[in-house]
């Protein structure tokens, strides 16, 4: 790639990335979020749109830099205390059986000849994207209790957890033994290392964040671009997805962090996150997504409702199951809607089913064209849900 064609890529993503942000804030109406705006655009400059933008290893870097990011701010956002106790245990229940309905779904559509790749279906159908759907919750107030603690937690774990099976899934049978020892491996570090956090926490270090929180130093972001950075290659060394490394930075820079600096941290990594390196994955995500195959396919195009609804079923279910005792009606329907918006990881999942041959380029685009459906209208159901029942337990 040569340097002009490198600079109007560069040109073209920038320009996506301030276009996804201004037609949401011009357009209040606008039904369409940021995050989806950026894959549309992405489509539309990549090369099966105006051919702007092709495949480079600088864009590369960015934008797996913006995925890790993006999951550091999700880790970092899960408050243990508000979670604790029953949200967290009912999230991994409902998480353990949207994982089985899932795999009911994913080979049963296999068997009756659908799709292919009917395992990594199953685990991007069980996924949350509680990092697409913060800034969401944040702005209609939907964080703190009675309904906040039990949505963060579903979103936490539906979004660990998918990790776990991804990198247990891509090691295969024969390697399965091998992977399980690793990820207990990794685990015991992150609980090392949060617990860690919590011992220097007590030392003299932590004035240091306050001091330098506002200098032109900026060593709270730093170290936390540190952090992420190191525990993201940590867990590739292991042969796990980075995104697993860049959560548990989050969660081990959060214990470590001073309470009353949590805010201050939280804006401006999502300054850097959210204007500039996370908008990046998602465009560049949308220049990769096979949309002439998906376009090209009835079969894909019908799959797109399919997967949408084995979504809501598969992440949906169990929250009306399992949270009657703790949630009123309209609060698990709220839920349900919640947990099952999917995208970040469903992206990542559709490209390595593709990469891995498990499944083609159309079916790994309806996945992602489903995952952007959710996006687009499950929070907006949820919100409606909650608008028409309030936020009373019961």
């Amino acid at each position: 790639m040569d340097a002009a064609e490198f600079a109007i890529g560069a040109v073209a993503v920038s320009f996506a990335i301030a276009l996804a942000a201004l037609i949401p804030a011009v357009l209040r109406l606008a039904i369409l979020p940021a995050v989806v705006l950026e894959i549309l655009f992405g489509v539309a400059i990549g090369p099966q749109g105006m051919g702007l933008v092709h495949h480079n290893e600088i864009l590369d870097v960015l934008s797996e830099l913006g995925l890790a990011i993006l999951f550091l701010i999700a880790g970092l956002e899960i408050n243990p205390g508000q979670v604790r106790g029953a949200p967290t245990q009912l999230a991994l229940r409902g998480w353990v059986l949207s994982l089985a309905i899932g795999l009911v779904l994913g080979f049963g559509g296999q068997a009756l000849g659908l799709f292919s790749g009917g395992g990594f279906v199953a685990i991007a159908i069980a996924t949350t994207a509680i990092g697409a759907l913060m800034p969401i919750l944040k702005d209609a107030g939907l964080l703190a209790p009675p309904y906040g603690p039990f949505v963060l937690a579903s979103g936490a774990v539906g979004e660990a957890l998918p990790l776990v099976a991804l990198s247990l899934a891509l090691a295969g049978v024969a390697g399965f033994g091998t992977q399980s020892v690793v990820l207990v491996l990794f685990a015991a570090t992150g609980l090392l290392a949060i617990a860690l956090a919590g011992r220097i926490r007590q030392l003299p270090l932590p004035p240091l964040f306050h001091e330098t929180m506002s200098s032109s130093g900026q060593f709270p972001i730093r170290f936390a671009v540190f952090l992420t950075i190191s525990f993201a290659l940590f867990g590739q060394s292991l042969g796990l997805d980075l995104v697993l490394g860049a959560f548990v930075a989050g969660a081990v820079l959060r214990t470590l962090l001073p309470e009353d600096l949590h805010d201050d941290l939280m804006q401006r990594l999502s300054a850097v996150g959210y204007g500039f390196l996370i908008p990046i994955f998602f465009v560049t995500s949308g220049t990769e997504l096979d949309i002439a195959a998906l376009a090209g396919s009835q079969t894909a195009i019908a799959l797109v409702p399919v997967f949408v609804l084995m979504m809501l079923i598969a992440r949906g279910v169990p929250v009306l199951i399992l949270f009657r005792g703790v949630l009123g009606i309209r609060q698990r329907i709220a839920l349900a809607f919640h947990s099952a918006t999917q995208l970040p990881l469903v992206v990542a999942i559709a490209a390595i089913a593709v990469e891995q041959g498990a499944m083609p380029g159309w079916c790994g685009a309806s996945l992602v064209v489903a995952g952007v459906v959710t996006v687009i209208v499950f929070p907006g159901l949820a919100a409606l849900a909650l608008k028409t029942g309030g936020t009373r337990s019961g």
